[in-house]
């Protein structure tokens, strides 16, 4: 008789064949050193569900990979059927463009059961295909670290300030006291992004713990298409968007929320672009390359700009989902 799994790594996919093999032979092999009994829940949010035919290749094999369907296309959805399909107490998160390194699973819920927290998150360490471009060598979109023990708790305001970005990737959580309703990503992000900070928006409302996990580590691997500067800056400005509506969303008073955080966008506009303006005439004078500075100046603005607009949400996860069909 097969043992119900302590955890359910729950693997959102879209349009990704290559990595979603690679994470799921990842998974399989290393996500526990222990012996946890687990399961994987591949949930298919491509209109094509062309994940079906690679998870028939695992079929009867242990740990078991479970297939689901999730239309429409919206992360919300997938994240809300991979929820539903997990047969765990405990439900793990990883984007199919991860992988993780040894022990993973061992590590979150070892943390998850001593710190008393209902959710855990892993570092991320970006591991970038292709070299790095100058002005930007960590690739630090794409990392989440934090120089704090495992088991630290991490604090998250109602404005959403956090010390570490809070995001789906990487997590654990615990299903009782984090998924208590129907569909707890709300679909209304789904497509822009942002459904991750709004639910953790809801459950902060409930005294719902977060607590960090460093030694878990999580790779997530960064093509050459997402280091491209337009590309980034599209993304920094989605994030400004969804990082205000997440905030208004969940906030007493909406109206008030919202023009608060229009006005600091629009001051940190101006002031950004003033710095912007002198950057960029240094810049032509002297003919140099985009620097480290002055990209991750015209990033904050971008962001910047995206709070003033940020009823205006742009659907980030389609464009790139254009972009990989």
């Amino acid at each position: 008789m097969t043992k119900k799994p302590v955890i359910s790594i729950v693997i959102c996919t879209f349009n990704r064949l290559e990595s979603l093999i690679r994470l799921i032979e990842n998974c399989r092999s290393e996500a526990t050193l222990v012996g946890l009994p687990l399961e994987i829940v591949v949930s298919d949010n491509s209109p094509t569900s062309y994940a079906s035919e690679v998870v028939k290749n695992y079929a009867r094999q242990l740990p078991s990979v479970r297939y689901v369907i999730a239309h429409p296309a919206n992360i919300s959805v997938a994240r809300n059927q991979g929820i539903k399909a997990a047969q765990a107490d405990h439900i793990a998160f990883i984007d199919d463009d991860a992988t993780i390194e040894p022990g993973w699973v061992d590590k979150m819920y070892a943390t998850l059961q001593k710190s008393g927290a209902d959710c855990v998150l892993s570092a991320i360490i970006a591991k970038p295909e292709i070299t790095p471009p100058a002005w930007d060598p960590d690739v630090r979109q794409f990392v989440r670290k934090w120089p704090m023990p495992d088991g630290k708790l991490i604090s998250l305001t109602r404005s959403g300030r956090a010390p570490v970005v809070v995001s789906t990737n990487a997590s654990l959580w615990l299903r009782q006291s984090c998924f208590k309703t129907e569909a707890p990503f709300d679909p209304d992000f789904g497509l822009s992004g942002g459904e991750d900070l709004d639910l953790f928006l809801k459950l902060m409302k409930r005294n719902i713990k977060i607590a960090w996990c460093g030694s878990a580590q999580c790779n997530e691997w960064v093509p050459a298409s997402r280091m491209q500067f337009k590309y980034l800056f599209l993304r920094a400005f989605s994030g400004g968007q969804v990082f205000a509506a997440s905030v208004v969303h969940n906030a007493d008073h909406k109206l008030l929320m919202a023009v608060r955080l229009m006005g600091v966008g629009v001051l940190q506009s101006v002031v950004g672009s003033l710095i912007a303006i002198f950057l960029t005439m240094d810049y032509c004078l002297r003919g140099t390359k985009l620097t480290a500075v002055f990209a991750s100046l015209l990033l904050k603005l971008a962001g910047a700009l995206g709070k003033c607009l940020w009823f205006l949400k742009i659907p980030l996860y389609q464009i790139e989902a254009r972009k990989q069909s």
